[in-house]
């Protein structure tokens, strides 16, 4: 009976110091400092994005494949990319290839891409989206 009294007091405790009225989109936090912090919400506008690990993401879009995230591509990374194979464009012929498919959770970095001929690329990207 003991525990259930201190358990409810201190959600009772802890209720107390959550401010829900502000708006539906974040919640805040009260702390004894009277500091105040406000959560953010990823809305899904069309140039709302947010990084983790250092891929960026584009909120609110999904593949329709995996369902998962979609990525916003960094042109950094791909020019990093073929200059690391000696270009300073993509070759005639050919195109970027990420090895592990950014709809499959592939990160967009250089050390994910590889050149491959057009008509190999088209090849691979078919049987990516049929798996």
């Amino acid at each position: 009976m003991r525990k259930f009294f201190l358990l409810l007091s201190a959600i009772l405790l802890l209720s107390s110091n959550f401010d829900f009225s502000q708006r539906r989109s974040s919640f805040s936090f009260k702390s004894h400092n009277s500091f105040t912090y406000k959560v953010p919400k990823i809305t899904s506008h069309s140039n709302s994005k947010y990084e983790i690990g250092g891929t960026k993401y584009k909120a609110g879009e999904t593949y329709k494949s995996s369902g998962l995230p979609k990525v916003e591509r960094s042109r950094l990374a791909k020019k990093e990319f073929l200059k690391s194979q000696g270009y300073s464009k993509t070759p005639s012929g050919y195109e970027v290839d990420h090895i592990i498919p950014l709809s499959k959770g592939g990160q967009d970095k250089p050390s994910n891409m590889q050149l491959l001929p057009k008509e190999v690329h088209k090849q691979k990207t078919a049987n990516e989206r049929k798996k």
